[in-house]
């Protein structure tokens, strides 16, 4: 089991971050690009080599990149330029992933940029995901969806796409917080789920708030999921010490 955190918890600049996360024990950062995504490291050559060469100085893996920025371009975007500038920011991942080891793209609905219900079906959403999704597949990547849709819904936009580089982000902790019973989703949606978030609700850390990690543990050992567990759990006041305890939560319970 590898365990990795998003690189904003710990709330220090990236090359800290690296060497911070493998101190306390983890196994890996996810990389989050945020709305100025072309001033990121991850848009130049050098960057991207920059990047590769402080994880293997420090032995830390990438296990996922997270472009938080694109909910502002989804695929139902009624401007067809902002739309297609977020279909070439998941294609320019797809392209630089390889090169950091990573093998997941978090794509992230939420906010203004939500999937409503009438998208899960439309031509224009399903067309743009594809398009997304034809770069991920020649470069063995995986877009992870995460959103507030449930298993049904995730699962009626995996069947349309039908491609093995879409899957679900699923993240227990979301999902708990919008009603879901998230042991029966992370059953049904199986092979599906590509990358899992470990977070509770209510900002708690892991284990006090309402999502109940026994069947949550059992689900994901049920489906036989052998993926990274990404902590996107609360800094609170101290970020290294949050981090060191969740950590250890996961490490005891998983």
């Amino acid at each position: 089991m590898k365990i990795g955190i998003r690189d904003g918890m710990l709330g220090l600049p990236l090359e800290e971050t690296f060497s911070k996360a493998k101190e306390i024990g983890f196994d890996g950062v996810e990389i989050c690009i945020g709305g100025n995504y072309r001033e990121h490291p991850l848009w130049s050559k050098s960057g991207v080599a920059e990047i590769r060469a402080l994880s293997e100085k420090i032995g830390i893996e990438t296990p996922s990149l997270s472009p938080g920025g694109f909910t502002s371009y989804t695929f139902a975007h009624p401007n067809d330029e902002t739309r297609a500038e977020g279909i070439a920011m998941l294609q320019h991942l797809s392209t630089v992933s390889p090169e950091l080891g990573a093998k997941v793209i978090l794509v992230p609905f939420f906010g203004n940029g939500k999937i409503e219900m009438e998208q899960i079906t439309a031509a224009r959403f399903i067309d743009g995901l594809k398009a997304a999704a034809e770069t991920a597949e020649k470069y063995s990547v995986c877009l992870a969806l995460e959103s507030t849709l449930n298993a049904d819904d995730h699962q009626q936009i995996l069947d349309q796409v039908a491609s093995p580089a879409v899957g679900v982000y699923y993240d227990m902790g979301n999902a708990t917080g919008l009603g879901y019973d998230a042991a029966q989703e992370i059953r049904q949606l199986g092979d599906a789920i590509a990358q899992m978030h470990i977070k509770d609700t209510g900002g708690n850390h892991a284990g006090e708030g309402e999502v109940d990690f026994p069947a949550v543990i059992e689900a994901t050992h049920a489906i036989g999921y052998d993926g990274w567990y990404v902590l996107e759990t609360p800094s609170k006041d101290d970020p290294i010490a949050a981090a060191a305890k969740n950590l250890n939560f996961a490490r005891e319970n998983y």
